[in-house]
């Protein structure tokens, strides 16, 4: 019993003993420092050295020793990039710019930094040569093609002219001019084949303008289309072919104007001449076209009345029918013969020889109006 009580009261001493430690723990320094030890209440012995961070304290400085570093070494990692970035340009910018030069050889190290870019560089100058060579060979065949097309149009224009040609060959030779109905057909040569033309009014003129059709079978030196004389003077006015050639007279054969090369055997032309006395111009005209102009012609003259007035042939006698030479004898047709007492204008001239040409008439001679009586053979044809 009594050693159960001393035990007891050891074990109650050492509780006492602990709970005295725990007392004395509630008045330590709680501000998170480390007090070395010291008791609260004991003074301090003064010190040089630097007070000793809490752990706090020196956990918040290493994170901020973390993040400084962290920024750092950002830093330096963007300018290093910066700097590698600046001078791959520069490289890249150095070998574009001596592309056309030989290449140096490079360092190995340049080589491998560099040979992506030159992957990139040589791969695009394949891309643009394909794209060339496929520009080149569409610019070639482009030619070619437009050759052929034009080639096909050329020929096609070339049958189309030779059409053509033998449309207006045969027309020519079957159809009389546009808005001609009839013509005079001077079967052959002939001292007794002409045309004698009776005008309602007396021919005395000081102007004229004669225009007639022509289709001759034949020419010689001198093949009359029509001609106007009296007994003093047989050739006061005369137009006439000579082989290609075209001649025309006012008041004898002194005063003449000749046009050379300008018509064809077989073919419809159309010829005018016009005369003034005020200066004695005078001037031809084929299809619309002044081929042979003069002056001085016949100056002061005028065309007196009383004479006779014939196509197809020369007067040259007293009388209708007498003097009359067949190698001046015209063989063809003739048609839309008229003559003016004035001188026509350049654009009258070309109306008288287009679509309507027989529907113009002359105030002296007009064609389907004044009376033209065929000789010896000579007929009217449609």
């Amino acid at each position: 019993m009594h050693l159960y009580a001393i035990v007891f009261c050891v074990l109650w001493s050492a509780v006492c003993a602990d709970n005295s430690d725990d007392y004395e723990l509630m008045y330590v320094n709680l501000d998170n420092e480390i007090d070395n030890g010291l008791h609260p209440t004991e003074d301090p012995t003064p010190c040089d050295c630097r007070r000793e961070h809490s752990e706090w304290d020196k956990l918040f400085i290493m994170l901020e020793d973390s993040q400084m570093r962290e920024g750092m070494l950002l830093q330096a990692t963007d300018d290093i990039l910066r700097g590698e970035l600046r001078g791959l340009r520069a490289e890249l910018g150095r070998l574009t710019g001596s592309l056309a030069r030989p290449c140096a050889p490079a360092a190995p190290a340049e080589e491998a930094r560099l040979a992506p870019a030159l992957d990139e560089l040589l791969q695009a100058s394949r891309e643009a040569g394909r794209r060339l060579e496929r520009l080149e060979d569409a610019e070639a065949q482009r030619p070619e093609e437009a050759g052929r097309a034009l080639g096909a149009v050329l020929e096609e224009l070339r049958r189309t002219r030779a059409d053509l040609r033998a449309v207006q060959g045969w027309a020519a030779r079957h159809w009389l001019p546009a808005g001609c109905e009839t013509a005079i057909l001077f079967p052959m040569r002939s001292k007794k084949i002409f045309g004698s033309v009776h005008p309602a009014t007396p021919v005395k003129l000081e102007s004229l303008s004669a225009c007639i059709w022509v289709k001759a079978t034949d020419v010689l030196n001198k093949t009359i289309l029509f001609s106007y004389g009296t007994k003093r003077n047989p050739y006061e006015i005369q137009l006439y072919l000579s082989y290609q050639s075209i001649v025309f007279v006012v008041g004898g054969e002194e005063n003449r104007l000749v046009a050379h090369t300008v018509t064809s055997l077989g073919r419809w032309s159309h010829v005018c001449s016009t005369w003034n006395s005020d200066k004695g111009r005078m001037s031809l005209w084929i299809n619309g076209e002044l081929v042979a102009t003069t002056v001085g012609m016949a100056t002061g003259h005028t065309v007196p009345e009383g004479g006779i007035l014939q196509i197809g042939q020369e007067k040259n006698g007293c009388c209708v029918g007498g003097g009359f030479d067949e190698t001046l004898a015209f063989s063809g047709r003739l048609t839309g013969f008229n003559i003016w007492d004035r001188v026509l204008s350049n654009e009258e001239i070309r109306e008288t020889g287009g679509a309507e040409s027989c529907h113009i008439r002359g105030n002296v001679v007009g064609w389907g109006v004044t009376e033209i009586q065929p000789h010896g053979g000579a007929q009217y044809v449609s």
